[in-house]
């Protein structure tokens, strides 16, 4: 008897040392489901439930990162639909993180391809900028008059890489596209080049030649007019072949000599 009026005692006391411990829990659902477009928002609702799964309001912290681990936070409202805006977000799969209080869950959801370039015309030089959230790596044509030739660039999130347009010197109308993206422009002055219709990629770790619709003996144009805006490249390979010509007329003198003596 005395020890269940002692445990009638102590257990109000413990109650009040020793409170219940609230069984709090977070949920994430996306009302439209869980892959986007690239660009477009992340939209979701996070919920607080309370230790009988009742929902009950309260602020969310909200973590997002994308494939390549890019975090965007904020703050929403439990049971509300919220919206977050993710800047250039990569491609795959992406983590939401929802906390409150001591209470964290965890959502997946996926962020869709968009291969996408912009094209610039800066004078005779054709700007090509990565702006979508995946390498890009379309075929590009490029149309300089009745001329059409192509480019293929690899370009990474936000790389760029330029080509130089050449052609006879005069006006000509220029398109360029890759099937998703065109830049139109017309009256645009290209200097003399002899023959030659194209474009050259410039780049240090691309260069490549012309592009374009060019005969055999234009192409040789071409090659010759690449190495005059190269001049050191063009006296280099002059030097070489005249060292070689020159350690050929040595050799066969001293051949010469050699059969005189016997």
């Amino acid at each position: 008897m005395k020890k269940i009026l002692t445990t009638l005692l102590i257990l109000p006391l413990m109650l009040v040392i020793f409170p219940t411990i609230s069984a709090i829990s977070v949920d994430i659902e996306f009302p439209n489901g869980d892959s986007f477009e690239a660009g477009d928002p992340i939209t979701f609702k996070a919920t607080i439930y309370d230790d009988s799964s009742m929902p009950i309001d309260g602020f969310i912290e909200i973590t997002i990162q994308d494939s390549e681990k890019r975090i965007s936070k904020a703050e929403v409202n439990s049971k509300e639909v919220s919206t977050v805006e993710l800047q250039s977000a990569s491609s795959g799969q992406g983590i939401i993180t929802a906390s409150y209080e001591d209470a964290k869950a965890i959502a997946f959801f996926e962020i869709g391809r968009d291969e996408q370039a912009k094209f610039e015309l800066d004078g005779n030089t054709l700007i090509v900028t990565n702006i979508g959230n995946t390498p890009y790596s379309r075929t590009i044509s490029i149309t300089i008059g009745s001329t059409t030739g192509t480019q293929t660039p690899n370009l990474e999130i936000g790389e760029k890489t330029s080509y130089r347009l050449i052609a006879p010197e005069g006006v000509y109308n220029i398109r360029v596209t890759d099937g998703k993206t065109s830049l139109i422009r017309s009256s645009v002055k290209l200097t003399g080049t002899g023959n030659v219709i194209g474009a050259i990629d410039d780049s240090s770790s691309r260069r490549s030649g012309i592009t374009g619709t060019v005969s055999p003996n234009e192409g040789n144009i071409a090659l010759l007019s690449y190495i005059q805006d190269n001049k050191f490249v063009y006296v280099f390979i002059a030097v070489i072949f005249g060292a070689m010509i020159l350690i050929a007329i040595e050799r066969r003198y001293k051949r010469k000599l050699s059969s005189k003596r016997k």
